[in-house]
């Protein structure tokens, strides 16, 4: 059946008062304009949308009386009347009878070709309109409580990692996953964050207590009350496991609090307010605590700056060695000599940063066995300049040996301005004893002015070391 693009054949049989009828079962609002757009008539058969239309619309431009953001349209509404075509509905909002409350209307104009008159046909958007503000409202208030989740979220993890407890998350299946873990538990089971999520729980237990960690697990979740273990940790270490079931996304969970079987054995040793801790944390020299194989656990500001990262959280669980620089050598025959023992140790090696700059330390280390294995490690920050109010002495020259020890270590460019400084250093000390501190005279000795003495005096800080005897 093909459809007919001839309208005027269809209703070319048809009354007046049909064709009325057919308008007004095609629009809810028409309004009748001259060529200048002034509005000659209005027509409506519904009665709600006649209350809300103004009364003293005849006579008035429809440019007056719509919102400014429709006035645009309006002109391209009486700019495309046309006598052979209906133009493009546009959405247009006219004032209304109250105040501040607009009326959308979607129109279309035609000019009719008898009288040259533009018809302006209407369709009421009201439903419409409050479908999209309530389509709005909801939107707005999804994206509230989206904020109020993240905000919600984010105290959470704030609790979980500031709190005291050592708190980790499994998954209620065979192998009890880990979902998350605060820093306090991986402190308490020695083991970093990368390494352990998705991990299962069980693992962390020796083979003689997956049995009975398993039974416990099993039995809070059918009971549904915390409950508390006594079990060892694959390194045989006694801890006290409390469990508690939790559903979430229709999967079941169990929170675990783990605390040492012995609370005393461990009390303050990573307590913010520990005497010890308050004194480590402010220390001039880095200092981190570590397993033995080498994963933070703890780590100062001085740490943290030397480093170069935003806090200790983004350095816990990390290896010691990536912050190393390139020669690692001597850092690992320390560390391999500290396993298994409580003993000290000391070597020279680098750090290393982000921004690609190297800075020379003195590492000692110490290995502790009990409560619970651990290696300190203090890093001083060594200065080719630590001579400041002293005379320069001889031994602070570099063997070739300790020179060859720096490549790799600091930049080449480096090494040879601490040797140069060093050696201009031990000549000014060396013509200032020839002449007997006399400044004159030791100017000379090295070729230099009187001033450019005293600019490298005051340079390597040996002003106050010679005094003017000129």
């Amino acid at each position: 059946m093909s459809i007919s693009k001839h309208p005027e054949m269809l209703f070319k049989d048809l009354s007046g008062k049909e064709l009325s009828h057919i308008a007004q079962a095609s629009s809810d609002i028409s309004f009748v304009l001259d060529d200048s757009g002034s509005i000659q008539g209005i027509y409506s058969d519904n009665q709600d949308l006649s209350k809300i239309i103004p009364d003293d619309l005849i006579g008035k431009k429809w440019l007056e009386v719509v919102e400014p953001d429709s006035r645009k349209k309006v002109q391209r509404l009486l700019d495309d009347a046309s006598t052979d075509n209906i133009s493009k509905f546009r959405q247009i909002n006219m004032y209304g009878n109250e105040e501040n409350i607009a009326l959308p209307i979607m129109c279309a104009s035609i000019k009719t070709s008898s009288n040259k008159k533009i018809i302006v046909i209407g369709r009421d958007l009201r439903e419409t309109s409050k479908l999209q503000q309530n389509l709005f409202s909801a939107q707005k208030e999804i994206s509230q409580n989206y904020l109020h989740i993240n905000q919600l979220e984010e105290r959470f993890r704030s609790i979980f990692e500031v709190g005291t407890e050592s708190i980790i998350i499994v998954k209620a299946d065979d192998e009890y996953p880990i979902v998350e873990i605060n820093t306090n538990a991986m402190k308490q089971l020695l083991i970093a964050k990368n390494h352990c999520i998705g991990k299962s729980f069980l693992s962390l237990m020796p083979a003689n207590e997956f049995k009975k960690v398993n039974a416990f697990f099993q039995e809070t979740l059918e009971m549904g009350e915390p409950r508390v273990l006594d079990a060892s940790t694959v390194s045989n270490k006694s801890i006290q496991i409390s469990a508690t079931s939790f559903t979430n996304d229709r999967k079941p969970y169990l929170l675990l609090n783990l605390k040492p079987a012995n609370s005393t054995a461990l009390d303050g040793l990573f307590e913010p307010d520990s005497l010890t801790v308050k004194a480590i944390e402010n220390n001039a020299y880095g200092f981190i605590v570590c397993t033995p194989e080498g994963l933070i656990l703890k780590a100062n500001k001085a740490f943290i700056k030397l480093s170069n990262k935003k806090s200790e959280q983004d350095l816990i669980g990390t290896p010691i060695q990536m912050y190393l620089g390139s020669d690692k050598t001597e850092f690992d025959e320390m560390m391999q000599s500290l396993k298994g023992k409580a003993s000290a140790q000391s070597c020279v090696s680098s750090i290393g940063n982000n921004r690609g700059g190297i800075k020379l330390v003195d590492i000692s280390a110490v290995s502790v066995a009990q409560p619970r294995p651990c290696v300190g490690m203090i890093f001083r920050q060594v200065d080719s300049r630590e001579t400041s109010g002293k005379r320069i002495d001889k031994k602070l020259v570099r063997s070739s040996q300790e020179l060859s020890m720096l490549v790799g270590k600091v930049p080449l460019k480096d090494i040879l301005s601490e040797t140069t400084d060093l050696i201009e250093q031990l000549c000014i000390k060396a013509a200032l004893d020839l002449t007997k501190d006399n400044r004159v005279s030791a100017s000379e000795i090295l070729g230099l002015s009187r001033q450019s003495l005293y600019i490298k005096l005051r340079k390597y800080n040996l002003v106050d070391s010679y005094k003017d005897i000129d």
